[in-house]
């Protein structure tokens, strides 16, 4: 029989999402393709940066983040600019990512992202963002 078991580690959130990934590459037909660009400092420290993948004929942007000291002179602009031309190259023809309501919503509508979906009171009293481009 089945014991029920409490688990709140990361070892069970890593094992479940390599099974579910398992299972979801028997019905897809395109691989994960890995994308990233940084800037680093004199010291190779990291200042900005984003990463995501191409996955079929979409670009998945998972992280952008800005060092506060860089912050307004461009860097995100041309992270994101690098990153969508990288993966127009690979074959995507949309992007996609999500952002929240106090972090870069109107950058990326400046880029010409738009919502294509919101969750209201996320986590309580903010807003997510489901956002989408044609490249």
């Amino acid at each position: 029989m089945y014991q029920l078991k409490a688990d709140n580690t990361d070892a069970l959130n890593s094992a479940l999402r390599t099974k579910i990934v398992e299972f979801n590459a028997q019905h897809f037909d395109a691989q994960r393709v890995p994308l990233g660009y940084k800037f680093v400092d004199e010291q190779g420290e990291l200042i900005a940066g984003i990463s995501g993948c191409v996955f079929g004929n979409w670009l998945m942007i998972s992280w952008l983040w800005c060092s506060g000291v860089a912050r307004g002179q461009g860097l995100a602009d041309k992270l994101l600019t690098a990153l969508e031309q990288s993966a127009a190259e690979l074959g995507a023809t949309t992007a996609q990512l999500d952002t929240l309501d106090f972090q870069a919503k109107p950058f990326y509508e400046k880029r010409g992202y738009v919502v294509k979906y919101q969750l209201n009171n996320y986590p309580r009293s903010g807003t997510r963002y489901f956002m989408e481009k044609t490249l």
